[in-house]
């Protein structure tokens, strides 16, 4: 028996943090987590799979358009044909299905009620030998653990708990409804289904306790392949859990370093290298791949960079849009450093020295005046005028780190300035 395991679909959430510019794939990007829960349903038919779970987070909270709950359903539909039966959790995102609800779901998806109903948590398949088990949350926000409410196992057969959880304790996702991986073992399941953690991770193997992460990565910070994982199941044995990619579009980090005397050309050429390999997997997965390309080093392009990085990164755009359409540059980070040492001008005597020594103390927060106040003094105003504009340029004026890699880029710019002028 093949049962599939997803969780955290997002169904429409928007990708964040994607830079718009001309030949950006926005259409692809407003797709993709479609995309995404169309090949979970295709991975079920393909594998004739006899159940698939869905561990909440199947919404990304209000629906923007009812169109929203249509192609869920109609996704759903799908599966009837192999007589597929569907175990739906709703957690954090999703806790209030009833928009979906108005559209009828098919008959043979089952929803896990929440603590207070518990007539809708277990469903057990006799035929199948199988029982499933599930919490559905009452509110967003759930602080405690949900496991007293879970049933005791059923002899003799394939128990699976269904859980919406942080259970690595991940700084990265809100901690709801936590538990551990020894209370989980020794609950006597022998699968524990979980979501909310958007990594895939297998925790254990015995029993099985796996997340299979997000099905379509959202923004730079979830990288890489993200999927389900379809589980072998024989008799009331759990025999293999595989990974199965689901997303059309991945999130990549890449890094450009370069030397002392490199000019653009050197750094189209260091690009070229370090997205080769990209694309090559983009062709084979017929994916594209949004890629966070930091460029880095101490070199005399520094110069330059800090001058024009807008146009920079344009040239690395329109250069890679006539290489590869599956590559988008979906940002481009300089972190490069000026030839000539901060800490050594930081350390001389003089005007230049001052100077740097107390823009190190604004940007670092330990002098007066603080950045903050000074930001909200100075930029206020400005602020208010081009709020819009500011935050669609990646410029929130009000954040103390923007604010304080800008004071950096002005360290490195009027050090060169400084420098030069000296004759040094």
């Amino acid at each position: 028996m093949k049962l599939v395991h997803a969780a955290d679909l997002h169904i429409d959430s928007p990708l964040a943090g994607l830079e718009r510019y001309e030949g950006a794939p926005l259409a692809e990007a407003r797709e993709a987590t479609r995309h995404a829960f169309r090949n979970v349903v295709n991975l079920c038919l393909a594998e004739k799979a006899r159940f698939l779970i869905l561990a909440g987070d199947v919404f990304d909270g209000d629906w923007r358009d009812a169109n929203t709950g249509l192609f869920f359903v109609h996704q759903l539909a799908r599966l009837r044909e192999i007589d597929c039966r569907v175990l739906l959790l709703r957690g954090n995102h999703d806790h209030e299905l009833t928009r979906t609800l108005v559209y009828r779901v098919p008959e043979f998806v089952h929803v896990f009620g929440p603590p207070d109903d518990p007539s809708k948590r277990s469903f057990v398949f006799p035929d199948d030998r199988v029982a499933f088990h599930g919490v559905s949350y009452p509110t967003r926000k759930v602080d405690d653990s949900l496991l007293p409410h879970y049933p005791r196992p059923l002899p003799e057969l394939l128990n699976i708990g269904v859980l919406h959880t942080n259970c690595t304790g991940s700084t990265a996702h809100d901690r709801y409804a936590p538990c551990t991986v020894q209370e989980l073992s020794a609950f006597g399941y022998g699968y524990w289904a979980l979501g909310h953690v958007h990594t895939h991770q297998v925790l254990s193997q015995r029993p099985w306790i796996v997340y299979p992460g997000n099905t379509q990565g959202r923004h730079a910070r979830e990288p890489g392949p993200k999927g389900c994982v379809l589980v072998t199941v024989d008799g009331t044995d759990v025999v293999d859990v595989a990974f199965h990619e689901t997303g059309t579009m991945r999130f990549a980090h890449v890094d450009v370093v370069l030397g002392e005397g490199d000019d653009e050309e050197e750094l189209l050429r260091r690009a070229d290298a370090a997205l080769d390999p990209l694309r090559q997997t983009a062709s084979e997965r017929r994916a594209v791949i949004a890629v966070r390309l930091t460029v880095r080093g101490s070199t005399a392009l520094h110069r330059v960079i800090v001058r024009e990085p807008t146009r920079v990164a344009q040239n690395l755009r329109s250069h890679w849009l006539g290489r590869a359409e599956s590559i988008w540059l979906e940002k481009v980070i300089f972190d490069t450093r000026p030839l000539v040492s901060l800490d050594e001008l930081r350390a001389s005597p003089g005007l230049v020295g001052d100077l740097m020594r107390n823009l190190e103390h604004l940007r670092s927060g330990d002098g007066e005046p603080d950045l903050a106040a000074l930001a909200g003094e100075v930029l206020g105003p400005l602020r208010k005028k081009l709020r819009a504009e500011a935050d669609a340029l990646g410029l929130p004026l009000h954040d103390v780190p923007t604010l304080a890699g800008l004071v950096e880029q002005v360290e490195t710019l009027l050090a060169e300035r400084l420098v030069e002028r000296e004759g040094r």
